[in-house]
């Protein structure tokens, strides 16, 4: 803006200067014009040259950063809530049926009632074995500072947990951490529907320390009866089935059972290392190598693999129970697995 100012002061003067010269001088006009002419690329000369100094040293500008501050306020809030569940479902929940009843949370603070917050609920939605992937929501608290969250239809099985968290106000890693440490977790449990009636078969064997077969696994089967699930021996007996394809172990079984069991379970229990002697007994390790399959079809639904250990004074002692509480576990993993 300055130089073009600058320009049209000059050309009014040159123009002044003309006529002046024009009355007074008719031979001088090439002249003046020429000076005129040089006088103007002088001024512009001189004010390009204060311009490039401008751009070659430019002024600091202080721009107040806000997101720490945002952050510290938000870690202060924290300090001031708190949150509780208020209730949660009550009746058994199956993968691929309703909800009957939400999980309800209350949040307050140094005012009672926290109205219109934000908060992030995080739950498992899907899983590939024993690896549970979940989804977020995001809501808002109600004018008494509750949130009611009632999930979809589970389309696993699961136990796990669903969190409820003030909703981060940003992504940086502390501030994640003190959200979820300033929330609340409760148990999100989803049976399997394909332990519902008719329930399934097992063929699950157990193995002694020096990698024989002994018997089909009795604590298993009487545990998943145990639980209310209708459960018996698959009708094929021979060990050398484990080591065959899944599609021949369900055919042979299908071909005999048809459609009296929705599932079936093989696989085995065997030392996961040799008996050792410890200062407080024998400590005996097995493992539960386990797949559960669609008796529809033959699909796989779900495999693990569980550790258990048990100590005790004799060895066999320590078998019994470490068969017994694998057992357990195994139990948990096919009814909300599968």
């Amino acid at each position: 803006m300055i130089k073009r100012k600058i320009n049209v002061l000059v050309s009014a003067a040159a123009a002044s200067a003309f006529l002046f010269s024009c009355a007074s001088a008719p031979q001088g006009k090439s002249s003046s014009r020429k000076q005129i002419d040089e006088m103007q690329i002088e001024i512009e000369d001189e004010f390009k040259n204060t311009e490039e100094k401008s751009t070659k040293e430019p002024h600091s500008i202080r721009v107040q950063d806000t997101s720490n501050q945002l952050e510290t306020q938000f870690k202060e809030y924290l300090n001031e809530i708190d949150i509780k569940i208020v209730s949660k479902p009550k009746k058994v929940v199956y993968s691929k049926t309703d909800f009957k009843e939400p999980f309800v949370i209350q949040v307050t603070d140094s005012n009672g009632p926290a109205t219109d917050m934000d908060i992030t609920v995080s739950w498992p939605t899907s899983r590939n074995d024993d690896t549970i992937t979940y989804s977020t929501a995001q809501l808002k608290t109600d004018s008494h500072g509750q949130i009611s969250f009632k999930p979809e239809a589970s389309r696993i099985s699961v136990k796990d947990i669903i969190s409820f968290y003030p909703t981060p106000v940003s992504s940086s890693a502390s501030i994640v951490q003190a959200s979820y440490a300033a929330g609340v977790q409760s148990e999100y449990a989803v049976k399997s529907s394909f332990t519902t009636y008719p329930g399934g078969i097992l063929f699950v064997y157990d193995f002694n320390e020096n990698g024989k077969p002994t018997q089909n696994n009795f604590s298993l089967l009487q545990n998943l009866r145990n639980q209310g699930i209708n459960a018996g021996n698959a009708p094929i007996s021979d060990v050398a089935y484990l080591s065959k394809p899944v599609s021949t172990i369900y055919n042979d079984c299908k071909a005999m059972v048809g459609n009296e069991a929705k599932f079936l379970v093989f696989g085995s229990f065997k030392y996961a290392a040799p008996a050792e002697e410890t200062a407080s007994g024998v400590k005996c390790t097995l493992v539960a190598e386990l797949t559960c399959v669609d008796m529809a079809n033959g699909e796989k639904l779900y495999k693990t693999s569980i550790v258990e250990s048990a100590i005790d004074k004799s060895k066999w002692n320590a078998e019994q129970k470490c068969r017994e509480a694998l057992a357990k576990k195994a139990t948990d993993a096919i009814i909300y697995g599968m």
